[in-house]
């Protein structure tokens, strides 16, 4: 065969392998308050405590994260002093937040969908999708 052929053959192999031209955006992962806010609205009137929230989503700083939502972004949050005991029997006091009522649940959803639409998860199923409500 031909280096011609060749060329040919390998351009038509690629070609075949390729879809159909097909552009992939590809979505960033989430920001961290945008998981944060995720949390807090599953959580729902149990809010969480930062213990709770580096076990489900890596957070090690929920207070600085709460205070960026509540300062910079407007959220309001109740604040409840929370009581842990620690493995070895001596008490440490956490503070379990949650969103204050709900107007703040509309806000916080309102914020999460903005971070969505930000990375590129705009479709129809995130306007009114279950992590929403």
């Amino acid at each position: 065969m031909s280096k011609k052929n060749s060329d040919t053959s390998t351009q038509q192999d690629n070609a075949t392998n390729q879809p159909n031209n097909i552009i992939k955006k590809k979505v960033k992962p989430p920001y961290k308050l945008e998981l944060c806010i995720q949390e807090l609205l599953k959580q729902g009137e149990a809010g969480m405590i930062e213990l709770e929230a580096f076990g489900t989503y890596g957070e090690t700083c929920l207070h600085t994260t709460i205070s960026t939502l509540a300062n910079d972004k407007g959220l309001v949050f109740k604040r409840v002093p929370a009581p842990h005991i620690h493995r070895h029997g001596g008490k440490a006091i956490f503070v379990r937040y949650s969103l204050l009522n709900e107007v703040e649940i509309r806000k916080a959803q309102a914020l999460l969908t903005y971070y969505e639409n930000k990375r590129g998860i705009a479709n129809a199923d995130i306007s009114g999708g279950a992590h929403h409500e």
